[in-house]
């Protein structure tokens, strides 16, 4: 009796595995087909602002029309505008305190700003940070109109890669409106500072907000012996002498995709589930970052994120022919390989009130070694990982959290913009036991095509995808962080 127990249970088993796996409204030839146009030659790398990427988003946009998703309330599209200045690093730079010479490419980080040739007095100014409600005004007594100033990376709370860059477009914005001609942090933060000099020291992009009308000098200066801050704080009206002459600059726009799917149940469909994936990449030859050569100078960025961009499509058609109980945000990002900067924009920017957005569930990977697994970047800092990880196993996946806890994965894709803002977010991606060669040799590189991938095995992973997002629209109960991810619960 026990053995044709455990006959029936297999064969019960097998059956539901069978229903979850047919019971979708998207196939796997046509997830194959979706990726392999996303990650082809002919979009050029999906560089923000690039032909290529526009292209793409073109796709993306007629294909989720084409599935019944519908405009966020009061568009007329599916489209938000996003504008960029893309700049190239500066010729030269200096800045010069008494006898100490700090210059670009070496201690000196210039990330924004113009020409300018200036002898005026430097100021400390603390973190350089105003919260009324909290009290805190760096520039309380401060004059520095005219001047530079000069603040430590971070706030108050902290001086994480999260903080620091959180709060770089505020500080912009106060030092220009106290009128300072330029601000300079001096550089404390766990990032190494080769890392920073190679994020920041190449052409780049950033959102064209913030820095007022863009004339306000930016940049970061490495703390070393004799530091910069003890140079400043040991006198009285110390004077500096800054000197730039600048690379060329251009404006651009990008697009962000956003569509609507609304929910079946009246108690809950104001509540909206974000589910999120960046459709850019790095582009062409050098843009790329990585190493190239004349016969594949394209970085298709199959991987990251043509993976996570049909897995968004996938759960948008099957969501949209048979809707979860809470409304559904699709959010397909432009220029998260520019620093988030589309989500960020999109969370500064909002179609709907913030405060219906109960979760986002992001989908962005560097690619995968097992096909085993999915993993959940912010395991434990919400109350869903009970479905992500049954959604998983519904496909034969298992579920790991975070393969490098020291490199920051949290806050390095476009779940930070919404938890930044208070809203429980993770991030799914492949399947990571460690990050080691079978990661690099694709992660950034022209080696990432689309013919490389295992397609059974994406066809897995957009289904868990999918069912996850319907498991946490339909949940039970508020969705909310836990302790672990309390940290964001602002």
């Amino acid at each position: 009796m026990k053995f044709f127990g455990i006959l029936a249970f297999l064969a019960l088993f097998s059956n539901y595995i069978f229903s979850q796996q047919s019971d979708f409204h998207f196939t796997k030839d046509e997830v194959e087909t979706n990726l392999k146009y996303i990650a082809s030659d002919e979009l050029g790398g999906r560089r923000t602002g690039s032909i290529g990427e526009q292209m793409a988003a073109d796709f993306i946009t007629k294909e989720l029309l084409e599935y019944g998703v519908k405009p966020a309330p009061g568009q007329q599209n599916l489209i938000q505008k996003v504008p960029f200045t893309n700049s190239k690093p500066p010729k030269s730079a200096s800045l010069s305190i008494e006898n100490t010479n700090f210059k670009s490419g070496d201690k000196l980080m210039i990330i924004s700003g113009k020409n300018i040739d200036t002898k005026t007095e430097i100021v400390f100014a603390g973190y350089g940070w105003v919260d009324e409600a909290k009290g805190i005004d760096d520039y309380k007594n401060l004059d520095v109109k005219g001047k530079i100033v000069l603040t430590i990376t971070g706030t108050q709370n902290g001086n994480t890669p999260n903080e620091v860059f959180n709060s770089m477009q505020k500080k912009q914005a106060l030092a220009a409106e106290h009128g300072a001609v330029a601000l300079f942090e001096a550089f404390r933060m766990s990032l190494p500072w080769p890392f920073v000099q190679g994020y920041f020291g190449k052409e780049r992009m950033e959102i064209s907000a913030g820095n007022a009308d863009g004339s306000l000098v930016y940049g970061w200066v490495q703390e070393q012996t004799p530091g910069i801050l003890s140079l400043v704080k040991g006198q009285e009206h110390p004077e500096a002498h800054l000197k730039i002459e600048a690379g060329d600059s251009k404006e651009l726009l990008a697009n962000n995709i956003i569509g609507i799917i609304e929910g079946t149940d009246e108690n809950l469909k104001n509540e909206y589930v974000v589910l999120s994936a960046h459709f850019d990449h790095v582009g062409i030859g050098k843009q790329g970052g990585g190493a190239f050569t004349p016969q594949d100078s394209i970085f298709n960025g199959a991987r990251d994120n043509g993976i996570g961009t049909v897995a968004l499509m996938a759960a948008a058609k099957d969501l949209a022919a048979n809707p979860p109980k809470r409304s559904i945000l699709l959010l397909a990002c432009t220029a998260e390989e520019m620093g988030m900067l589309g989500s960020q924009w999109y969370a500064d920017h909002p179609l709907l009130p913030l405060e219906n957005m109960v979760f986002n569930l992001n989908c962005d990977g560097a690619g995968y070694n097992s096909t085993s697994h999915f993993n959940v970047i912010g395991e434990g800092f919400t109350n869903v990982d009970e479905q992500l990880k049954d959604a998983g196993l519904a496909f034969g996946l298992t579920m790991l959290g975070d393969p490098a806890p020291d490199q920051n994965l949290y806050e390095r894709s476009d779940n930070i913009s919404f938890a930044n803002a208070g809203i429980p977010a993770v991030d799914i991606c492949p399947g990571i036991t460690e990050m080691n060669d079978d990661i690099f040799k694709y992660y950034h590189q022209a080696t990432d095509n689309a013919d490389s991938l295992d397609y059974d095995y994406v066809m897995k992973f957009c289904q868990t995808y999918t069912l996850a997002a319907r498991k946490i629209a339909d949940k039970k109960g508020k969705i909310q962080w836990t302790g672990k991810g309390k940290v964001y619960n602002k």
